[in-house]
């Protein structure tokens, strides 16, 4: 069987997009296409001169049509993006028939661990077609599921089937009437949808593995359980399948003194085994698909955020642990 995934991202996030397939190129043993919606020029002629093994590239002159470009003009490039992951989803269940079931990956996503665990979970019910993963928000912040929904849109998979051709049709176009940055009752964005999907459809599959969909929402549940043994992360006992890093940025070039970047967790300088275990890979990884990048344009800095000068960089390794002194002496 080939496997089947299909990604989107502009030159903003190409250097995570690229970090996400060199994650799945590295763990994937089974055959796999790679679908990579490119939204921008740049983005298509960059990859196109890497020509990556087993990826298809699409660009958007080739994917958007009138309908597609005149719902573009009603919202902000986010929420454009937002809408197109059930839309290119369909897109390559359409116009790639003999694909047996298509997985959505969100461009912020980094495998540690092949994916082919969450697909022999997914196989393991014969009447499955339809895979979304929860939030799994501590209890603290559990209501904030009223307000975004209680899935998330980081990986999802869509059988070549009744059930889910018929549940991402709908999704789709759910998302093609209303996909906006704003709560309402029933929908925000094109995430809230997904918590009608169990009611509407059969064979839906609410995957609960714990290294599924980790993320810095939900990573505190596991506190002090997060180890690493015979060279795999371990969250609680389950191996770390991939890692959602959503709004993670580093800086560039890299700074001698600060962190990579401020979107560490737990703060600049106090050390952790999340920032061990994970978030280091994760910041090589994106340095890496830099430099891949720039074999192809030198001059790229897109997605990363300009170091600070050698002042501010003073500023902030001072800053901090100051600020923490001047509390504990006001307490």
């Amino acid at each position: 069987m080939r496997y089947n995934y299909c990604t989107l991202f502009d030159k903003g996030f190409l250097n995570r997009g690229l970090a996400l397939y060199n994650s799945v190129l590295k763990y994937h043993k089974e055959p796999f296409r790679h679908f990579i919606l490119c939204l921008d020029d740049e983005t298509y002629g960059i990859l196109k001169k890497m020509n990556l093994a087993h990826v298809t590239l699409v660009s958007m002159k080739e994917f958007e049509n009138e309908e597609l470009l005149a719902m573009k003009k009603t919202r902000s490039f986010r929420e454009y993006c937002w809408s197109l992951s059930s839309i290119f989803t369909y897109y390559v269940l359409e116009h790639f028939p003999d694909s047996e079931m298509v997985t959505y990956l969100d461009a912020d996503l980094f495998f540690f661990a092949s994916p082919e665990k969450v697909f022999a979970d997914f196989k393991a019910g014969g009447d499955r077609s339809i895979l979304i993963i929860p939030h799994n928000l501590p209890l603290s912040q559990k209501k904030k599921e009223d307000s975004v929904g209680k899935y998330n849109v980081g990986m999802l998979i869509f059988k070549n089937n009744e059930n889910g051709r018929a549940c991402l049709i709908w999704w789709k176009d759910r998302c093609m009437e209303w996909c906006y940055e704003k709560v309402e009752p029933e929908r925000f964005g094109d995430q809230k949808y997904l918590d009608y999907f169990e009611e509407k459809f059969k064979g839906v599959f609410v995957y609960r593995h714990k290294g599924a969909d980790l993320a810095g929402w939900n990573i505190m549940n596991y506190t002090g359980k997060i180890k690493k043994r015979n060279g795999m992360v371990l969250i609680d006992g389950d191996p770390l399948i991939f890692f959602h890093f959503s709004q993670f940025k580093l800086y560039y070039p890299p700074s001698r003194w600060l962190p990579s970047g401020p979107s560490n967790l737990y703060g600049y300088f106090m050390p952790s085994v999340e920032k061990e275990l994970i978030y280091r890979h994760y910041t090589e990884a994106l340095y890496g698909a830099m430099e891949q990048i720039q074999k192809i344009m030198p001059a790229f800095t897109d997605g990363m955020i300009p170091r600070p000068g050698m002042y501010a960089q003073i500023k902030e390794i001072v800053a901090p642990p100051l600020r923490r002194f001047l509390r504990n002496k006001l307490r």
